[in-house]
């Protein structure tokens, strides 16, 4: 709702930045976006809420040492792409002509690769799945968030696991 009435505010908040310490959970991370999330997303009406689609695999990406050196710039030129209202009803009624456009990113998920060399400054939300390995690592990847608009960071901690204990019981002191 937010973004069909201030597209512009909101593209920040358009594209979620998933960080995750281990390629493991990465990808159960995204086998559950593309199943789980994709059809939970379709159903919002029911909770008064605005539908949304995730066109995976193309709006759904990681940022991973599995990937190949040209696949990194691809990637990020579609994080700088924004979500304009008028590119996406273009794409949405493209009939197999005229110039390729791609949609933007809708989620991105990615190990320490994007700590660091990833400014994007359109990005705006991260959910943090487990503490990182160090605070500086913490700092790196969560400050590719915000830069230009005000970000979120959700660090979703384990109280099980004893990296992420001390910060669960800590938390507001830690920040």
């Amino acid at each position: 709702k937010l973004f069909n009435d201030y597209p512009d505010q909101a593209d920040p908040w358009m594209t979620l930045v998933g960080y995750f310490n281990s390629l493991r959970e990465l990808g159960g991370m995204k086998r559950l976006v593309d199943d789980d999330v994709r059809t939970r997303l379709r159903k919002m009406a029911d909770r008064g809420l605005a539908n949304r689609t995730l066109y995976t695999p193309d709006t759904v990406r990681e940022l991973t040492s599995r990937l190949g050196s040209g696949a990194i710039p691809e990637i990020l030129d579609l994080l700088e792409s924004r979500f304009d209202p008028a590119i996406l009803d273009v794409i949405k009624n493209r009939k197999g002509g005229g110039e390729f456009i791609p949609r933007p990113l809708d989620v991105l998920l990615a190990t320490n690769m994007i700590s660091v060399g990833v400014d994007v400054p359109r990005l705006g939300l991260m959910v943090v799945a487990g503490q990182p390995k160090t605070t500086a690592e913490y700092i790196q990847a969560t400050s590719r968030v915000g830069r230009t608009h005000p970000g979120r960071v959700c660090p979703v901690l384990n109280w099980a696991r004893p990296r992420d204990l001390p910060h669960f019981e800590t938390l507001e002191q830690y920040h």
